[in-house]
């Protein structure tokens, strides 16, 4: 897998020449959502999450395909051999060489406030009658439904000390448990079309923060795993084949990821080189920590003791353009803005970028050329004549396109 120390080195860089958004993660579960099933669902809340950030219908399962191992890859950054949970039971589990990422982020960031929503027992911190402990969870909150888990995860946001919320909806596993996992079934897309609606109302509650503005929130959905029949467990494709859905203001808008089987360890046959090209499970956890400590000097040392076998994803052209060597992000800030920014881009000293700003049609509106000036190069551009609305900003090097997002209010 690729080390962690890349994508934690641009903050060394970068965090020093100005002052950001405060960065914060909502990480959305849904259990037991196959693939095929979410891109035949009407889901148009998750729809334009994927319009406002980089997705892929084709994140591949490499372990045990039921929820509490899967959970445990999502949450810590490694996978069965790590923190070995392989049942439902989170018997002999290793948190204390490998705990959930919340409590990883606090090494950095001791005061951070990190709370999880979730009906499903098993899966709460210890304190609430389940099994997870060394997660990091300042409230680990066990409701009895997905209804009430959307009341008290709104609630929960409107707490301007939140940080990280982790908010799991387990209706969609039950219902396929109790009538089968498959598009055909209309209980099932039904649960799903349900689920979406859901999350449109605490997405809504999320953008109507009173700090919303001043506030980077990275916003990352994936499910657990499929189904096949009434279960899973297994190895086969409906059961591994999964999604993932990384958004927010600093992602680039509407970038669909789409890769090949890695293979399983569980069957013996994984391909780390396929494995670096594809988003997977344990990327989830690597993605949150690298967004909320992206504003601090990260040891780079320290992180590679962490030992995590995820990699993140906001660096995402490196895993698009197959390099094997991160080039670094592409950074907007402020973002939104008046119109007046500045980004920061990696590009070699010399090097000709072509800079373009078009709006949601494709039109352009401005193009030109910026010479490389070091590592991190960084423009300033001034749009203030523009109306509001999004805009695309693109990078063209020789070897890169990058894009971003631009929200002018």
């Amino acid at each position: 897998m690729k080390t962690l120390t890349s994508f934690f080195v641009f903050v060394t860089l970068a965090s020093c020449a100005f002052a950001q958004q405060e960065p914060k993660v909502l990480f959305i579960g849904i259990d037991g959502v196959r693939s095929d099933a979410l891109i035949q669902a009407n889901t148009p809340n998750l729809d334009d999450l994927m319009s406002n950030g980089l997705y892929t219908y084709d994140s591949w399962h490499l372990g045990v395909t039921v929820s509490a191992p899967s959970w445990s890859s999502m949450l810590t950054g490694v996978w069965e051999a790590k923190h070995n949970i392989y049942n439902n039971s989170y018997t002999g589990s290793n948190y204390d060489e490998y705990p959930y990422f919340p409590t990883r982020a606090k090494e950095y960031k001791p005061d951070l406030k990190a709370v999880e929503v979730t009906s499903w027992g098993p899966m709460s911190d210890i304190s609430n009658g389940g099994s997870v402990y060394n997660s990091g969870w300042d409230q680990a909150i066990l409701v009895p439904t997905d209804d009430v888990i959307l009341s008290t995860a709104q609630t929960q946001l409107l707490d301007p000390d939140l940080d990280i919320l982790f908010v799991h909806f387990d209706d969609v596993d039950v219902v396929g448990h109790g009538n089968g996992f498959a598009p055909d079934i209309s209980i099932y897309m039904n649960q799903i079309e349900y689920i979406d609606n859901q999350i449109g109302q605490l997405l809504n509650s999320l953008y109507s923060r009173v700090n919303y503005e001043d506030e980077d929130w990275l916003i990352l959905l994936t499910t657990d795993h499929g189904g096949i029949g009434f279960g899973h467990g297994g190895n086969t494709d409906t059961e591994r084949h999964i999604w993932w859905i990384a958004s927010g203001p600093s992602l680039p808008n509407g970038v669909q990821i789409t890769g090949s089987d890695p293979g399983s360890y569980m069957l013996g046959n994984a391909d780390e080189a396929v494995i670096d090209e594809v988003p997977v499970l344990t990327d989830i956890a690597v993605t949150a920590l690298d967004h909320i400590l992206k504003d601090l000097d990260v040891d780079p040392e320290t992180v590679t003791a962490w030992d995590l076998d995820g990699k993140s994803w906001l660096d995402f052209n490196t895993y698009i353009l197959g390099s094997n060597s991160a080039p670094g992000a592409f950074e907007v800030y402020p973002n939104p803005n008046n119109g007046l920014f500045t980004a920061i881009f990696p590009v070699s000293t010399g090097e000709t970028t072509i800079c373009t700003l078009t709006d949601l049609s494709g039109r352009v509106l401005s193009s030109n050329q910026v010479i490389g000036n070091g590592l991190r190069t960084q423009v300033q551009f001034d749009f203030s004549s523009l109306k509001s609305g999004h805009y695309i900003l693109s990078l063209q090097t020789s070897d890169h396109l990058l894009t971003r997002k631009v929200i002018i209010k």
